[in-house]
């Protein structure tokens, strides 16, 4: 993916979920793969920010999903996103599939 497409992936997510922490979650979910991803990669995730170092990744992390989960179960798009203890979280498919088809359509 392309800064350009990965910008736009961005703003449709922030568009679909209101706030920037929780569409950061959500593309480092779905820049993923499917693979799990650690606590501290989500912790850290900021939208055209880079990355910052959270004091407790674990707890920031359980945090962002948590409130990542309630507003995508919000747009239709709940029980998606996988918990992997002692490891992350991941978005696989067919979720993630879903997840980028609803980007899609707000996006266009």
């Amino acid at each position: 993916m392309n800064a350009l497409e990965r910008l736009g992936l961005e703003v449709a997510a922030f568009q679909l979920l209101g706030t920037r922490t929780q569409a950061a979650s959500l593309c480092a979910l779905l820049n993923a793969s499917g693979v799990p991803i650690s606590f501290a990669a989500i912790a850290n995730a900021r939208v055209h920010l880079g990355q910052s170092d959270a004091i407790d990744p674990g707890n920031v992390a359980k945090t962002r999903i948590c409130l990542l989960r309630e507003s995508l179960d919000d747009v239709g798009l709940g029980g998606l996103i996988e918990t992997h203890p002692g490891i992350g979280y991941a978005l696989p498919e067919p979720g993630r599939t879903a997840v980028l088809d609803r980007l899609i359509e707000v996006a266009a």
